[in-house]
C-alpha cells in the first residue's frame, strides 16, 4: 500500500495539465474554424459581387439590339430613356450603318442600380440569308421574304460594374435580318 500511495503523490498535477493541453487543442480548432469560416463569406461575397456585374453586363447585350433596330426602323439614334450616346451626336448611328469605321470605344451607357453598363457595338458586315428571297429570287420564300433576305452581323463588347470594383464582360453576336421588326 505504501508503494501504491507514493505514486499517486508523484502523479498530483497530471490531471490539470491533460485538462489544459485538451483545451488549447479545442480552442486551435475554433480558431481554425472561425479563420476558414471568414475566409469562406468572403468569397461568396466575391463571388455574388461578380454574378452582379455579370448581369449587368448581360443586360448590354439585351438592350443594344433593341436600340440598333430602333435606329434600322427610324433612320437616325433613337432617344431612349436612361440611354446615354457616347461620342458625338449620331455617331452611333453612322457606325452601325457601317459609313463610319469601327472604333473602340464604347457607344452606349447606362445605369441599373448606381453601376454603369457600358456596350461597344460593331458592325461586322452583312450577309444573305439561306432560303430567303436572295438565295430564291422570288421574295416570297424563307426568312426575309419580300427584303432581299439580307441580315446585318453587329457584334457587341458589353462591360458591367458591381460592387467592390468587380467587373464583368460579355460579347455576343447579333444578326438583324433587314426589314423584319424586332431585336430580341
Amino acid at each position: 500500500m505504501k508503494l501504491f500511495s507514493s505514486q499517486l503523490k508523484n502523479e498530483s498535477g497530471v490531471v490539470l495539465v491533460i485538462a489544459l493541453a485538451v483545451l488549447l487543442l479545442l480552442t486551435l480548432i475554433g480558431i481554425s474554424a472561425t479563420t476558414t469560416t471568414e475566409v469562406e463569406l468572403q468569397i461568396v461575397g466575391n463571388e455574388k459581387f461578380h454574378k452582379t456585374a455579370f448581369h449587368r453586363a448581360d443586360s448590354g447585350v439585351y438592350v443594344a439590339p433593341k436600340l440598333i433596330s430602333a435606329c434600322f426602323d427610324s433612320g437616325a439614334e433613337e432617344n431612349a430613356a436612361g440611354i446615354t450616346y457616347l461620342g458625338s451626336s449620331g455617331t452611333f448611328y453612322r457606325e452601325i450603318m457601317g459609313y463610319d469605321a469601327h472604333d473602340p470605344d464604347k457607344d452606349i451607357r447606362f445605369t441599373l442600380e448606381g453601376f454603369d453598363v457600358d456596350v461597344d457595338v460593331d458592325f461586322m458586315g452583312t450577309e444573305a440569308i439561306a432560303g430567303g428571297a436572295v438565295e430564291f429570287g422570288s421574295g416570297a420564300e424563307g426568312i426575309g421574304s419580300g427584303t432581299g433576305g439580307v441580315a446585318a452581323l453587329f457584334g457587341m463588347d458589353s462591360f458591367g460594374e458591381g460592387a467592390s470594383s468587380s467587373l464583368s464582360n460579355v460579347f455576343a453576336v447579333y444578326r438583324k435580318v433587314i426589314g423584319v421588326p424586332g431585336g430580341l
